[in-house]
């Protein structure tokens, strides 16, 4: 059975009690942490889950609300004496500044006792570890890159993975609800979307005709914290095709 463990929910701009956007994805015999926002080295500890059991890392844009625990995840990774490789996949333009900070921080990669197999997202381009095959989307989070400019700009992915009987797409952060577009033409198991950087009626627009095994609304602003029965109710009665409808909590763990 798969899996998806919520390490952290919260808003960009934190608020208390909430933690930053992380989530452990458990499919096809591979765990995967999508999004690094801190504390998710303690959180996976605090849920049982070893840090050595982790297969891979990815990294859907640079904000510090998912990136700021991942230096810390390999430095503790390297404490807990992890030997077996690890994939991180990130977004292009952070690849060597991500080198440079960990140096910065006084722990660059040859400390970490153990190989970093980093590679760079590539809209489009299917990545495969083991059984599942993920491939990246641009979403309009971020500025993009300009047509026919050779300079690397910040770019912001939502993942597509896929493997036998099964398909999970995780939104990372949107500009828009049409960035979803690209990837509601198949029914899948789960959709994580984010609700931060988007109206629930834009969603509820873009999502009415899609085909959706549970539907998990996250990284929630504070001011929709407090209206999750609301938003709950909204989805059940305006998104036919989604058999069930989770807002969870940070730490929360759903079986799909």
């Amino acid at each position: 059975m798969a899996a998806v463990t919520f390490l952290g929910t919260g808003p960009g701009d934190v608020t208390a009690g909430r933690f930053q956007s992380s989530v452990l994805l458990e499919c096809a015999g591979a765990n995967v942490l999508c999004d690094a926002g801190e504390p998710c080295s303690g959180r996976l500890l605090d849920l049982g889950c070893a840090l050595g059991d982790i297969d891979a890392v990815w990294i859907t844009h640079a904000h510090s609300d998912h990136t700021g625990g991942l230096p810390l995840f390999l430095q503790a990774c390297a404490s807990h004496g992890r030997t077996r490789p690890l994939s991180l996949g990130l977004p292009r333009h952070l690849h060597k500044p991500f080198e440079a900070w960990m140096a910065a921080v006084l722990f660059p990669m040859e400390r970490l006792g153990f190989s970093l197999e980093i590679f760079d997202w590539e809209a489009g381009r299917t990545v495969k570890l083991g059984d599942l095959k993920v491939t990246p989307h641009l979403t309009t989070h971020l500025p993009g890159r300009p047509a026919g400019s050779p300079d690397l700009v910040p770019e912001s992915f939502l993942f597509d993975v896929n493997y036998a009987g099964g398909r999970v797409v995780y939104s990372g952060d949107l500009g828009a609800a049409g960035d979803l577009a690209s990837v509601l033409d198949a029914p899948m198991d789960l959709l994580i979307c984010e609700l931060a950087h988007l109206s629930l009626e834009s969603l509820l627009g873009v999502l009415k005709p899609a085909a959706i095994g549970t539907l998990c609304l996250t990284h929630l602003p504070e001011a929709l914290d407090g209206r999750r029965g609301e938003i709950k109710e909204t989805c059940d009665e305006g998104l036919p095709g989604v058999d069930s409808v989770f807002l969870p909590a940070d730490g929360e763990r759903i079986a799909f």
